[in-house]
């Protein structure tokens, strides 16, 4: 921590900023002061208006009321462009990329250097795209085209394109204030240890960095100050030495979040799922396991094991080369997601903003979209049934919207909630969860896994795809590791540790792993479970 970053003047001071939306107060008054030279994290549940807020600063919204200062000079903040002029950079928690354009035009986009008016100069776009993925650490290729990068590195183009001006902006004398939604969410530990190192240098060069974050363990790791909003208002602002974990958590939550991982673990029943040599394209070789009801089983492994792939492939998303899959004992052949459907299989993606909604819909014809042939009446949909069927899962899942509201207005984990809600309306008893609590608050968290718990005592079978190690050790009651498409090991509750789930993970004998204990907190959780 420099002493810039304490004691210097704002750089940023956002005073009484209100913003409503139609039957929502979004922000009530809220004060947000930002020094040059610091990483202050932006803290609060789902919902708490912490996107909203810095939507306002960005210029996508317009404050109701309040008043923006930018280097001790009042602004109007009127739009995106204003911003930008003004030295701010925001990186959003959904990419804003086009996967038909290459990493460079994408990085460049809007700005590319010409030869002629409106004639690109290729060379120099790919020579500068090149020397500014180089200058931060980023193994990427200019030309590669966006659509056949992994969400990781999609998430690297959206930070190398926010940082493109960066450096310009310090040049020209100007604040240079760079917002970072959850940024890391989709990266693996080295691409985290390359984005800390750059906000590092970045900081030192005075870029005053605006952090929102739900892994509390990057909270220390990078930041300087905290500010805590709890619905749409401040609870609380630190320096980072002066609070702890767990004093963060009950101000976020205005809870004591005690029991983490709060699984129920009963007696397995009958067999609901049987896998068999399963297999596609050399993505998923030969996997084998069973699901019972009553049962979380969760699949941990690296990056590229092939944990969402096989996902695709039980929610009939994909098809299988080899192999059989089996339900209620009798074996199936999906052709398409509707033919798990009538199989009692819900799948909730790993990416619901791109494969588990229809962001411009809204809530509840979302949560009907699996269930329209049962809805409907000789081809049409009886006026009403849409509300009537998501009505009580809204409320249910305490999700914070309205049956009648659009889905691309909610935040992260209230539209979680409501991909998770079309299962529940429907006869699902497989469930396939696919990063479920990835961008969730730690009280959202807490609500999905108590879910959990209700749904295998009522008899379901949930499958559980994470990057939290701890979560799989917390909730699973057999836990299955991928390794190049395959099972490399299975291990009971009692048994799974995060030191023999690492190892398997890995392919390596675990004498030769250092301890978890041994490790920085973000590698410990990555690690392992990365996929």
């Amino acid at each position: 921590m420099t002493a810039a970053a304490t004691e210097g003047p704002p750089v940023l001071e956002m005073r009484g900023i209100r913003k409503t939306f139609p039957g929502v107060i979004a922000l009530a008054g809220v004060d947000l002061t930002l020094r040059s030279g610091e990483v202050h994290m932006l803290l609060g549940e789902n919902g708490a208006g912490k996107s909203t807020l810095m939507k306002v600063l960005s210029g996508a919204y317009r404050k109701d009321d309040g008043e923006i200062r930018v280097g001790g000079r009042p602004v109007d903040i009127a739009s995106p462009r204003q911003a930008l002029d003004l030295g701010i950079r925001v990186i959003y928690q959904e990419l804003n990329l086009v996967p038909q354009l290459s990493v460079a035009e994408n990085i460049y986009l809007g700005a590319a250097p010409t030869r002629l008016p409106g004639v690109i100069d290729r060379r120099h776009l790919a020579e500068s795209t090149q020397a500014l993925l180089s200058e931060l650490g980023m193994d990427l290729d200019a030309h590669a085209r966006l659509s056949t990068l992994s969400l990781a590195q999609r998430q690297m183009v959206e930070i190398a394109k926010a940082l493109r001006d960066s450096s310009t902006s310090l040049r020209a004398g100007q604040a240079s204030i760079l917002v970072m939604d959850e940024p890391t969410s989709a990266l693996t530990s080295r691409e985290v240890d390359q984005l800390f190192t750059l906000i590092g240098r970045l900081v030192a060069r005075g870029v005053a960095v605006v952090y929102i974050t739900h892994r509390l363990d990057e909270v220390y790791r990078i930041g300087t100050r905290v500010t805590v909003l709890r619905d749409g208002a401040n609870v609380a602002s630190h320096l980072l030495s002066d609070v702890t974990v767990g004093e963060l958590v009950r101000l976020m939550a205005n809870r004591d979040l005690s029991e983490q991982f709060p699984r129920r673990r009963g007696a397995a029943g009958a067999t609901l799922l049987s896998v068999e040599g399963v297999g596609r394209k050399n993505v998923v070789r030969d996997v084998s396991f069973t699901l019972r009801a009553g049962e979380v089983v969760g699949i941990a492994g690296l990056l590229g094991a092939g944990r969402s792939e096989l996902a695709r492939l039980l929610a009939g998303a994909d098809r299988s080369d080899t192999g059989r899959i089996v339900c209620g004992g009798q074996p199936v052949i999906f052709r398409s997601p509707a033919d798990a459907i009538a199989k009692g299989i819900g799948l909730l993606p790993e990416d619901r903003k791109a494969e588990g909604l229809v962001a411009g819909l809204t809530v509840a014809r979302n949560v009907a979209l699996p269930h329209g042939r049962r809805l409907s009446r000789g081809g049409f949909l009886p006026a009403g049934c849409e509300e009537r069927l998501a009505a009580p899962i809204v409320k249910d899942l305490r999700v914070k919207a309205t049956p009648a509201q659009e889905a691309r207005l909610l935040s992260g984990g209230n539209q979680q909630k409501v991909v998770l809600g079309k299962w529940l309306a429907g006869a699902a008893r497989i469930f396939i969860f696919d990063e479920p609590t990835r961008g969730v608050d730690v009280g959202a968290k807490l609500e999905i896994y108590q879910l959990i718990n209700r749904l295998t005592d009522a008899g379901a079978g949930v499958l559980m795809i994470s990057s939290e190690l701890p979560e799989l050790l917390g909730m699973s009651d057999r836990i299955l590791v991928m390794r190049g498409g395959r099972i490399q090991a299975e291990f009971d509750a009692a048994a799974a540790t995060q030191e023999r789930v690492l190892s398997a993970a890995l392919g390596v004998n675990e004498a030769t792993q250092p301890a978890l204990s041994d490790m920085p907190a973000s590698d410990a959780r990555r690690n392992g479970v990365e996929g």
